[in-house]
C-alpha cells in the first residue's frame, strides 16, 4: 500500500506535539473532564461499552482516552508520532484506562478486525491524498453497518482565517506578532505551552488542505457510506444533502463576521457516515 505520510509534518509535531499541557497533570485532568465529547454529542448515540472504536491520528490520545473513560469503549489509537504515543500511554495506565496505543502510519495499519467506528479528527488534511486517506479508512478499517466520524478544515470557514495570517505575513509580520494576534483572537487558553501548540498547529503547519462536505460525502458513497449527522447544521436531521451543501457555503460569511469581531473561527467541520 502507497503510504501518503507527509514527513515534514512528523518532524513538525515531533518539535511540539499538538494539544499539549505545560504540566502533566492538567492534561490528565482534562481527559477526566471528558470536555472534548461534547463538541460531538453525535457519539453518544453510537458509543457504547461494545462499542470497537478506531482513532485515527490520535496525538495525545486525549480524545480516544475519554471515549474509554466516560463511555468504556474497546479503543484502539494510532499516530505516526513515537512521542506522542509514549506520552498517551503513560496518561492512561496513570488513569487506569483501557486504550491500546500504537505508533502506526495510517496507510500501513493492518487490524486483525474491523471496526465498529472509525474515528479521525484534524489529521487527514494533514496527509498528501486526504481524499486517498477518507477512502482507506473506509475501505480498510470500518466493518459493514459501521460509522466512519471525519472532522476537517473546511474550505470556506477556513480561508478568512489563513488569508488574514498571510496579508499579516507578508506587511512583514514576525513568529512573535503573529502569535501576539492569535492569541488575541484564541484568547481562552491559559495554558502558555498548549495556546503555543495552538498557534503552531493553526497558524505555522507546513501542510494542510481544506474541503467541503459535498466534496467528502461523494468520496465516502464511493465506498459505499452515506451521510448520517454534521456539525454543518449542528448535527440536526436533514430532508436532502443537497440542502447541507448550500448551507456550507455561508461558513466563509460566519468566518469574516468572527474574525472582523476579533474572536477565532477555527473553520472546522464534522461529519459522521454510516457504511451500507
Amino acid at each position: 500500500m502507497v503510504s501518503f505520510a507527509n514527513q515534514e509534518v512528523l518532524n513538525f509535531y515531533r518539535e511540539l506535539p499538538f494539544n499539549i499541557f505545560e504540566n502533566e497533570n492538567e492534561h490528565r485532568k482534562f481527559i477526566k473532564s471528558g470536555v472534548s465529547l461534547k463538541s460531538h454529542p453525535v457519539l453518544a448515540e453510537i458509543v457504547s461499552k461494545k462499542t470497537r472504536v478506531l482513532e485515527v491520528g490520535c496525538g495525545m490520545g486525549r480524545f480516544s482516552a475519554q471515549l474509554a473513560d466516560r463511555y468504556g469503549a474497546d479503543v484502539t489509537a494510532i499516530d505516526f508520532n513515537p512521542d506522542v504515543i509514549a506520552y498517551a500511554i503513560k496518561s492512561a495506565e496513570s488513569l487506569k484506562l483501557q486504550v491500546d496505543y500504537q505508533t502506526s502510519d495510517l496507510f500501513t495499519f493492518k487490524p486483525l478486525e474491523l471496526f465498529d467506528l472509525c474515528i479521525s479528527l484534524g489529521v487527514l488534511h494533514h496527509t498528501n491524498n486526504c481524499l486517498a486517506a477518507i477512502s482507506h479508512c473506509l475501505d480498510r478499517f470500518v466493518k459493514s453497518g459501521g460509522h466512519f466520524y471525519v472532522g476537517l478544515y473546511h474550505l470556506y470557514g477556513r480561508k478568512p482565517f489563513l488569508v488574514h495570517f498571510a496579508d499579516l505575513s507578508k506587511r512583514g509580520a514576525t513568529e512573535d506578532d503573529l502569535f501576539r494576534e492569535y492569541s488575541r483572537l484564541d484568547n481562552g487558553k491559559t495554558d502558555l505551552t498548549y495556546l503555543r501548540s495552538w498557534f503552531r498547529d493553526q497558524v505555522l503547519h507546513p501542510h494542510e488542505t481544506q474541503h467541503t462536505l459535498k466534496e467528502i460525502t461523494e468520496v465516502c458513497a464511493k465506498s459505499g457510506a452515506q451521510l448520517v449527522k454534521t456539525s454543518i447544521n449542528q448535527f440536526q436531521d436533514f430532508e436532502t444533502e443537497a440542502e447541507l451543501f448550500d448551507r456550507e457555503v455561508e461558513y466563509e460569511q460566519i468566518s469574516r463576521r468572527w474574525l472582523a469581531e476579533g474572536r477565532y473561527f477555527p473553520g472546522f467541520f464534522t461529519a459522521l457516515y454510516k457504511k451500507a
